[in-house]
């Protein structure tokens, strides 16, 4: 994902002629977002006020957040509804707080709906949505975005009176919206996990068995956040994809990356069909090569080619798992048994999600490193890693500038080409089809 900047802005109703005194006006059915309320104020004027009293409502509540103040956060809430949605917020927030959310900020208000027309002095209803920052404590070392849907009320002719009536994600919850969230938090890993103490348990314990295999390769681990959702319908919200893409999926890494900057605010989410479905070693193969990609992408500031990327984690997820390789890449040695020896190395294209090549590229990926690794050392292929990952990528940075220094890395770290990798790789292929 990339992260977008993003500036306050008003939005503002289009010119409407005002009375002759410029004391009063009543908006018509043209006049924009005021039309046909009748207010104090002119249709412009209304349409500032009001953006204004919800900006000032809106950074008061993140304030709240920030500072745990319950009564703060709950006092702007009203409606038909406020109760439940009073007791449906407080909740929210004291999960916020168990997750040491912080540096919430405001960045963003735009209306979704205008007011409905209204006689004067009858309560007026919109839509907003609001965009804004914050960090996770301890992990977090840059902003994450989420955007909340918002419905308002208030008189128009006191525009600062307003209360919200509605409060919901917008299109992606964030951990603090799952109901039954439980919180565990260590110095190497916060799991934030839905479900019985012994699920929440066993995240905790193999977040801290993907940490050590991770540092052992990498030479150090980024502190993770883990997510355990109660459903894959769950996961996929949160993930921002549709439940069709993690068909097969036990987890994902998500998080905001900026060419030329590290990641800092990454999630790993479990999908939890998938991945209760796998054996215990299965379990810490997906969880290691998750918190590979965190931990890399930490502490690097250039994208690679997904073959690297994804056959990397594949070695560190597999280095401690004692199974014949041929098992390991079963999907590959298939597509191989029926495609023919492949010419290249597994392209960008072929690990998106729902294809069928996408099980056979992670084979032949983890192929590739290990080609790599047995010639040279495991040690020598983070070197290539962090050599064909360093540095900042130019603005125009492509597939094919990202191909080209992995083989500026082979050739500097290794003494070695892609020619001969990929020749020494289908070797590894021959041998293992028999």
């Amino acid at each position: 994902m990339t992260s977008v900047a993003v500036v306050l802005g008003a939005c503002t109703a289009p010119e409407a002629p005002a009375s002759s005194t410029g004391a009063r006006a009543t908006a018509t059915a043209e006049g924009g977002p005021g039309a046909g309320v009748t207010s104090d104020l002119p249709p412009q004027a209304w349409a500032a006020a009001r953006t204004d009293a919800v900006t000032r409502l809106l950074r008061a509540r993140a304030a709240a957040a920030d500072a745990g103040d319950e009564p703060g956060w709950l006092t702007p809430l009203g409606g038909t509804s406020a109760a439940s949605l009073r007791a449906e917020q407080a909740a929210v927030l004291a999960r916020m707080r168990a997750m040491q959310a912080s540096d919430m900020e405001l960045t963003r208000v735009r209306e979704v709906t205008a007011p409905v027309p209204a006689p004067r002095g009858t309560e007026v209803e919109w839509d907003v949505r609001a965009s804004f920052t914050y960090r996770l404590r301890d992990f977090d070392t840059a902003p994450r975005t989420f955007d909340l849907d918002l419905t308002f009320k208030a008189d128009p002719a006191r525009p600062a009176a307003l209360v919200i009536t509605s409060c919901a994600p917008s299109d992606r919850p964030q951990p603090w919206d799952l109901a039954g969230l439980v919180v565990r938090r260590s110095p190497t890993a916060l799991v934030l996990a839905v479900g019985s103490p012994a699920r929440v348990d066993e995240v905790v314990a193999r977040a801290r068995t993907a940490a050590s295999r991770v540092a052992a390769v990498w030479g150090e681990v980024r502190p993770s956040v883990w997510v355990s959702p109660a459903t894959d319908a769950d996961a996929a919200r949160l993930l921002g994809r549709s439940a069709g893409d993690l068909v097969g999926v036990a987890a994902a890494t998500d998080g905001p990356l900026t060419p030329g900057e590290r990641a800092g605010a990454d999630r790993i989410v479990l999908v939890p069909g998938a991945w209760t479905s796998l054996r215990p070693d299965g379990r810490d193969v997906v969880m290691t090569h998750e918190l590979t990609h965190v931990t890399v992408r930490a502490s690097t500031t250039r994208a690679v080619p997904v073959w690297l990327s994804e056959g990397f984690a594949e070695l560190v997820a597999y280095e401690p798992i004692n199974l014949p390789e041929a098992t390991v890449v079963a999907p590959a040695l298939a597509r191989a048994r029926t495609s023919g020896l492949p010419g290249a190395l597994p392209a960008d294209a072929d690990f998106e999600p729902g294809t069928q090549t996408l099980a056979s590229a992670y084979g032949l990926a983890l192929l590739a490193l290990r080609t790599l690794a047995d010639r040279y050392g495991t040690q020598a292929v983070v070197r290539l890693y962090r050599a064909a990952a360093g540095g900042l990528a130019s603005p125009t940075d492509r597939l094919d500038d990202r191909e080209a220094a992995v083989d500026d890395a082979l050739r500097s770290v290794m003494g070695s080409s892609r020619t001969a990798l990929v020749q020494q790789w289908q070797a590894r292929l021959r041998h293992l089809l028999g």
